[in-house]
C-alpha cells in the first residue's frame, strides 16, 4: 500500500496543480489564495513528520488527576506541584531535556518568550516549557492542557487550534467528572481525527474504596459504561477507553486487577514504532487534507451542474440555429437592399460601354438623374460600406438571449457567480456583435475594390457596326444613284470628287434635310434600344455582384454564430475534463488507521 505521507503529498500536489492551472471555477481569487495558504502549511506539516517525537495532548476538567497520569506514565514525578500553571490559560509542555527547543530572542539568544520544541510549530498559544530526564518517555511530549472548563473566549479558540498540531489528545475525566457536559462540548470542537482520541476513566479507586471487590466492579462498569455513552453520543461510534487509577499505578508495585493503567500505558509508549508515529501523524494531516478535498467535491459538484446547463444548452442551439441564421439573412437582405444595392447599380451604370448616341444619351440621362436626386457631385460607390446597426442589434440580441437563458439557469441552480463571469467570457455578446460588423465592413469593402467595370466588348462591337451602317446608308442616299454608279464603274478622284460634291449639294436641300432627320430619328431609337439593353445587363450583373455579397456576408454570420457555439462546446470539454481531474483528487484511498496489536 502507498505510504501515507506520500499519498498525502500527492494529493496536496495535485490540489496545488489544480489552483496553478486556474482550474476552481467555484472560487474567487481570494478564496484560491486562502486554499493555496492552507495546502502549503499541509505541506509544511508532512515535511516535518518524519521528526520521531510523539507529541501528546492531556485535556479534563479540574481535579481529574492529568499531573498523576503523566507522572504515572513517566515512572517519575515529572509533573510535581512546583510545576504549577502560571496563568491558567498556558499549555505546559513537558519534554526530554535532551531535546533542544528552539532558540530564544531575535537573534537565537537572550529571554525572549518560550518557543515550543521542534516538533511542535510556532502557535499564538502561551506555553510554558517544563523538561524533565525520565528517559522512559524521551521520545515523547507530552502538552498538558488547560482545564477545559477554566477555558474562555479567546484562549479557549488557542487552545482548539493548538490541538491540531498533536499527534494524540488523552481526554481524561473521573467519577466525579465525567458527567459534566461541558466535557464533551469541547470534545466535540477538538479539530483532530477521531481515532486518535483516547479516554480515560481516572481515579477509579474511588469506586472501590470501603467497598467489596464485587460491588466496585458492578460501579465501575455502571460509571465506564455511561462515559461510554456520551462519548458515542458525542459522534465517536468507536472509542478507545481506560478505566485506571493513575495515583495507585505510580505508588504501587503492583496495581489492582481492576486497573487498566498498563495496558494504557503500553498502547502508548512500548509499542510505538517510528513507523506507526509517522503513520498516526499522517492520520491527522489525513484529517486535514480532507477537510481541504470537500471543498474539492463542492467543486466537482458545481462543475457537474455547470456541464449539464451547457449541454442543455448546446441541444438548444442547435434547435435554434436555424432561426438565428434566417434572422441573420433578413437582416442582410434590408441592409443589402436599402443601402448597398443602390450604390452597386449606381456604380454598374456607368456609360463606358456605350458608345456614339448611346453613350451621349446615357450621359443625358445621369446628369438628369443627378440634378433630381443630388444637388452637387455623386455618391461613392461602395467605397466605404458600413453595415446598418441593426445587423449587430440583431445577432447581439440572439447572443444576450443565450446568455441570459445560461445565466438564468445558473441563478436557478445557485452556482457561484465565477460561472457567470466565464460564460461572459465565451459569449462576450457587445464585443462579438462589433467584430461581427467589422468583418461586414471588411468583405464590403473588400468587394469594393475588387468589384470590375463592365466590358461587353461584344456588344460595343455591334454598336459600332450598327452606327457605322447607318452613317454608310447615309451617304448612300445623299450622294445620288448617278455619282455612285460613276464612282463604281470608274473609279478616280474625279468620280469621288463627283461624288462629295452631289452630297453637299444634297445635305442643303429639302432632300438632304429630311434625310439627315430620318437619320437622328434612326440613331435615337438605336440609342434608345441600346441603352435599355445596357440598363438590363448591368443590372443583371449588379443582381449578381449583390447575391455573391449576400453569402459571403451569410457566411460570415454563420461562422460567428458557430464560433460562438464552439466556444460553449470547448467550455464544455474543459469543464469535463476538470471534472475528472477534481474527482481523481478526491476519490483516494482513504488512510488507513494504524495498528495497535
Amino acid at each position: 500500500m502507498t505510504h501515507p505521507v506520500c499519498r498525502l503529498q500527492k494529493d496536496l500536489d495535485q490540489v496545488l496543480d489544480l489552483l496553478d492551472r486556474h482550474s476552481l471555477f467555484s472560487f474567487t481569487g481570494e478564496e484560491r489564495e486562502s486554499i493555496r495558504t492552507r495546502v502549503k502549511d499541509l505541506a509544511g506539516k508532512l515535511a516535518s513528520i518524519e521528526g520521531g517525537f510523539l507529541t501528546i495532548g492531556l485535556i479534563g476538567g479540574t481535579g481529574v488527576g492529568k499531573s498523576s497520569l503523566m507522572n504515572a506514565l513517566a515512572g517519575s514525578d515529572i509533573a510535581s506541584t512546583s510545576h504549577r500553571r502560571p496563568h491558567t490559560e498556558q499549555i505546559l509542555i513537558y519534554r526530554y531535556a535532551e531535546v533542544l527547543p528552539r532558540a530564544r530572542g531575535p537573534h537565537g539568544t537572550g529571554d525572549g518568550p518560550d518557543l515550543p520544541p521542534p516538533a511542535l510549530p510556532l502557535t499564538d498559544a502561551p506555553l510554558h516549557e517544563i523538561t524533565h530526564q525520565s528517559k522512559a518517555i524521551e521520545q515523547i511530549i507530552l502538552c498538558d492542557l488547560p482545564d477545559f472548563d477554566s477555558l474562555k473566549g479567546e484562549h479557549r479558540q488557542h487552545v482548539l487550534r493548538f490541538m491540531e498540531h498533536l499527534d494524540l489528545l488523552v481526554w481524561v475525566t473521573s467519577p466525579e467528572k465525567y458527567a459534566d457536559l461541558r466535557f464533551y462540548e469541547f470534545l466535540r470542537q477538538a479539530p483532530k481525527a477521531k481515532q486518535n482520541f483516547y479516554f480515560v476513566l481516572n481515579k477509579v479507586d474511588l469506586l472501590f474504596r470501603g467497598e467489596t471487590m464485587e460491588k466496585g466492579y458492578e460501579q465501575m462498569a455502571i460509571v465506564a459504561g455511561s462515559f461510554q455513552e456520551h462519548v458515542r453520543e458525542s459522534q465517536i461510534d468507536d472509542p478507545v477507553m481506560y478505566a485506571l487509577s493513575a495515583r495507585d499505578a505510580a505508588h504501587s508495585d503492583q496495581p489492582a486487577p481492576w486497573n487498566q493503567f498498563s495496558a494504557f500505558r503500553q498502547q502508548i509508549f512500548q509499542r510505538r514504532e517510528m513507523k506507526q508515529i509517522t503513520a498516526i501523524k499522517a492520520a491527522n494531516l489525513d484529517e486535514e487534507v480532507r477537510q481541504v478535498l470537500l471543498v474539492l467535491e463542492k467543486e466537482v459538484r458545481n462543475l457537474e451542474g455547470f456541464e449539464r446547463i451547457l449541454d442543455g444548452s448546446e441541444k438548444e442551439m442547435e434547435q435554434h440555429r436555424l432561426k438565428w441564421v434566417e434572422a441573420g439573412q433578413q437582416a442582410i437582405d434590408l441592409w443589402l437592399g436599402k443601402y448597398v444595392r443602390k450604390d452597386i447599380l449606381s456604380y454598374r451604370a456607368d456609360p463606358d460601354c456605350l458608345v456614339g448616341p448611346g453613350r451621349a444619351l446615357a450621359v443625358i440621362l445621369l446628369q438628369l438623374e443627378k440634378r433630381i436626386t443630388r444637388e452637387e457631385g455623386g455618391p461613392a460607390p461602395l467605397s466605404s460600406p458600413v453595415p446598418s446597426e441593426e445587423i449587430a442589434l440583431t445577432f447581439q440580441r440572439h447572443a444576450k438571449w443565450l446568455e441570459d437563458r445560461l445565466n438564468h439557469r445558473i441563478l436557478r441552480m445557485n452556482l457561484p457567480s465565477s460561472f457567470r463571469d466565464r460564460l461572459q467570457e465565451i459569449t462576450n455578446v457587445k464585443q462579438t456583435s462589433e467584430d461581427l460588423a467589422e468583418r461586414f465592413s471588411h468583405v464590403a469593402a473588400l468587394r469594393a475594390t475588387e468589384l470590375p467595370l463592365p466590358s461587353l466588348r461584344g456588344f460595343k462591337v455591334v454598336q459600332v457596326c450598327l452606327y457605322s451602317l447607318l452613317c454608310a446608308f447615309l451617304l448612300l442616299s445623299m450622294g445620288g444613284e448617278t455619282e455612285w454608279q460613276a464612282v463604281f464603274s470608274n473609279p478616280g478622284v474625279s468620280t469621288i470628287l463627283g461624288v462629295f460634291l452631289s452630297v453637299i449639294h444634297t445635305f442643303f436641300s429639302a432632300k438632304g434635310f429630311a434625310a439627315l432627320g430620318s437619320y437622328a430619328l434612326i440613331n435615337l431609337f438605336f440609342a434608345c434600344r441600346f441603352y435599355r439593353r445596357y440598363k438590363k445587363l448591368s443590372r443583371r450583373s449588379a443582381e449578381r455582384i449583390i447575391e455573391s455579397l449576400k453569402g459571403e456576408l451569410l457566411q460570415v454570420w454563420e461562422e460567428r454564430i458557430d464560433a460562438l457555439f464552439q466556444g460553449l462546446k470547448e467550455l464544455r470539454t474543459h469543464i469535463r475534463s476538470r471534472i475528472s481531474a477534481h474527482i481523481t483528487t478526491t476519490t483516494q484511498e482513504p488512510m488507513q488507521r494504524p495498528s495497535t496489536k
